[in-house]
């Protein structure tokens, strides 16, 4: 049990420090917006350091793979939001032109 508590801490750090990353990376946004950017990559990069601590590969790979996890997040984010709000303006085109795609 203590190991899993300091695992959990850990990533929790690493998350908070790759959330203040992204904060220093875009500094003129809203702060809404920062504050969504950092919970995004601060919950993804912890989930995904603790994921990674099944694979049996060394701790900075990890800790290097947690931290990718957690930029990227924002940036998918980004563009999941997108595409839902351009289905939300015209549902029916939006199916159409997923359809004619394939």
């Amino acid at each position: 049990m203590e190991k899993v508590k300091e695992l959990i801490a850990n990533y929790s750090l690493w998350g908070l420090f790759i959330g203040l990353a992204t904060i220093m990376i875009k500094p003129f946004i809203s702060i809404r917006q920062t504050m969504r950017d950092m919970l995004i990559t601060f919950l993804v990069s912890m989930l995904c350091g603790l994921l990674a601590e099944y694979m049996d590969i060394p701790t900075p790979v990890k800790y290097g793979i947690s931290g990718v996890c957690g930029l990227f997040a924002v940036r998918i984010y980004m563009i999941a939001d997108s595409l839902l709000k351009r289905a939300q303006r015209d549902p029916f085109n939006f199916i159409k032109n997923i359809k004619g795609k394939q």
